[in-house]
């Protein structure tokens, strides 16, 4: 009974995705990935405590394809050190179907780093890339949960640093 409950609601949930990606709506969300990520910076691997929070707006200009602008805030403790940053860029993401997503974008950052040996400012940015998949809610169909794994490149100042991670969204669709 279970599995059948659960094979209902994800063919539920694919049919009401398709409705929440034509052209001209819009979306509003957060993410957060809390908890661990791996990262590795200029190939030495440690493991570090993650919060972040990102913000994001979009607007479909075509069916399933939609752009905006992201903002972020995220604080890294590996070991000793403390990382701050906060970031905004644009961002494009695609909806395979009407259901899965595949997105990416660039965000400018700036970075505030806490050493045992001093502090640090620096500025660049980032290339994100995220694939995930929209778990729609409710009757109407218009609020989703969106686990996603992501992926980030440095650029800039930032060209040594790559991180890997899961996130889960909470996004309106209008």
């Amino acid at each position: 009974m279970k599995k059948l409950l659960f094979t209902m609601t994800m063919i539920a949930a694919f049919g009401v995705a398709n409705a929440q990606t034509e052209e001209g709506g819009w979306f509003v969300g957060a993410s957060s990935n809390l908890g661990f990520s791996s990262t590795s910076i200029d190939g030495v691997s440690d493991n570090a405590n993650n919060f972040n929070l990102n913000g994001r707006a979009g607007y479909f200009f075509m069916e399933n394809l939609t752009g905006g602008l992201a903002i972020g805030f995220s604080n890294t403790k590996q070991g000793d050190n403390k990382l701050t940053n906060t970031l905004i860029g644009p961002f494009v993401r695609y909806y395979v179907n009407g259901t899965f997503f595949v997105g990416a974008g660039y965000s400018a950052e700036k970075r505030k780093t806490e050493f045992t040996g001093g502090d640090t400012e620096a500025t660049g940015g980032n290339l994100n890339f995220e694939a995930g998949y929209p778990i729609f809610i409710g009757d109407g169909g218009n609020v989703a949960i969106e686990p996603a794994l992501n992926y980030t490149i440095g650029t800039g100042d930032f060209d040594n640093t790559s991180t890997f991670g899961l996130a889960v969204g909470f996004n309106l669709y209008f």
